[in-house]
Parts: C-alpha cells; structure tokens; sequence
C-alpha cells in the first residue's frame, strides 16, 4: 500500500503535465504563430540577385533583411499584445 499510493500520484501528476491549458489565453502562443506568418507573407516581394554560393551577402543586403525581421517582430509583438489585452479585458469583464 505504501508504494502504491506514490505510483498514483505519479501518475496523475504526469498525466496532468501532458495536458493543454484551457481558457483564453490557450491560443495566444497560435496567434502569434499566426501574426508573424502574416507579417513575413504581406511584406513586399524582394528581388534576388543569383550569387555564387561560396561569395558573402553584401552589407546592405544583410541590413535590409534585419530591418525587415525587427519591423515584422515588432508588428507581431503590438498585436500579440493588443490580443493580449483583449483577453484580458473579456475575462476581467466577466463576473
């Protein structure tokens, strides 16, 4: 009896690890997933230069590139947190 009672617990609690949250911050970590697939497809079509495999990318282009990724990750983040606030004031409203 004394080593069963642990083996339950255990058991429970790693049956309760593997288990999804519920509520409405759930689908937050899918809504980000989603804005940022939206902000790399909506961004303006790039034209690309064919370069030999073994030359470096120029400065410029390397610069472009971090400029766009920051304005992407910055718009991803203002609207996961205007999400985010939505949801908090939806739960917060409720009685």
């Amino acid at each position: 009896m004394r080593t069963f009672i642990p083996i339950v617990l255990l058991a429970t609690l790693l049956g309760l690890t593997g288990c999804e949250p519920e509520g409405p911050a759930s689908d937050i970590g899918d809504n980000i997933d989603q804005v940022l697939d939206n902000a790399v497809s909506s961004s303006e079509p790039q034209q690309v230069e064919t370069v030999a495999p073994t030359s470096a990318p120029e400065p410029e282009v390397i610069e472009q590139q971090k400029e766009q990724l920051q304005h992407a990750v910055e718009e991803a983040s203002q609207e996961a947190q205007d999400r985010l606030d939505e949801i908090l004031e939806n739960t917060l409203d409720q009685p």
